[in-house]
């Protein structure tokens, strides 16, 4: 079942407090909804624990300043989606929809640097405990059926085809219009076996200090007044593109790798030029330096 909504990471062009201005503005849909179905997580030891590691990544990056209750809402909104045939039918594939093109992530957590900061120990564990909340059958009522949400400073191109249905903290959530947002749409049946998700390459440590302040602060659900040096946490370096990994030397049309870097002739050893004579490349020319005259 294909959704066709705008892209989840195309935001329309306003300032923090524009956004603010405008997603107050917006009413929300009184539209009925009831509690979601609970999910049991029955699965292999590997999979439920690739499950259960997603989920608190997800809960952790994407609301670790929204206290219990808006944690406990990230969580239910994974499992709905993961429960809707929009979606993939699997945990970390629902975690991770998207990341693969470093563009278009479901979660935004997942394809901009977040993962390369280590979770703080005690925040992490109290994620790992409500998403292990919810993958044993616990239900957060609130939010009922939505499927997405974005924070109140930014506003989605997508928002416009959603029911807004409720705030929660800076989180506002939104549910599928019509018969693809029902109860009946959100009971898809689980995959059974959940993707292999591989590690970020670099990890940015928080000190120890830091670490401390923002984890007393976040775990007591004060998300006002954070130490500045715990707000202005240094953003994690950009993660290298897929093309980056194998980083190595380019190979020229014999197959010979071509060296990056040559040393080049003092300009009274190059023979005289007309400035305008160009050497053609052929078709498939993807050449790192000049001819062996380096000049």
């Amino acid at each position: 079942m294909p959704l066709n909504l705008p892209p989840p990471d195309l935001l329309r062009p306003l300032s923090p407090e524009e956004a603010a201005k405008e997603n107050a503005e917006r009413p929300f849909v009184k539209r009925p909804d009831s509690p979601a179905a609970k999910f049991v997580l029955e699965a292999a030891s590997e999979d439920r624990e690739r499950a259960l590691t997603c989920l608190a990544q997800a809960v952790y990056y994407e609301a670790a300043g929204e206290g219990a209750d808006g944690q406990r809402a990230v969580a239910q909104v994974v499992l709905n989606r993961m429960r809707h045939p929009g979606y993939p039918a699997s945990v970390c594939g629902v975690v991770y929809q998207g990341s693969e093109r470093g563009s278009g992530c479901q979660f935004t957590f997942t394809c901009n640097g977040s993962l390369l900061h280590p979770p703080a120990p005690d925040l992490w564990a109290r994620a790992r405990k409500i998403a292990q909340d919810a993958l044993s059958g616990k239900v957060f009522a609130p939010v009922g059926h939505a499927t997405h949400y974005h924070a109140d400073f930014v506003l989605p191109y997508w928002a416009d085809s959603l029911d807004k249905t409720m705030q929660l903290g800076h989180h506002i959530f939104y549910r599928l219009r019509g018969s693809i947002g029902e109860r009946n749409a959100v009971m898809h049946r689980y995959g059974g076996t959940e993707p292999v998700v591989l590690p970020p390459d670099a990890a940015a440590i928080l000190s120890q200090s830091t670490t401390t302040q923002l984890a007393g602060a976040l775990l007591s659900d004060n998300v006002n007044g954070l130490p500045k040096d715990v707000e202005k946490v240094a953003q994690p370096p950009a993660p290298p593109l897929a093309a980056d990994i194998g980083v190595g030397s380019l190979i020229a049309d014999g197959g010979t790798p071509v060296s990056p870097t040559r040393k080049r002739k003092p300009s009274s050893e190059c023979p005289k030029r007309d400035s305008k004579q160009l050497s053609p490349l052929g078709k498939t020319d993807m050449r790192a330096g000049g001819g062996s005259a380096s000049c």
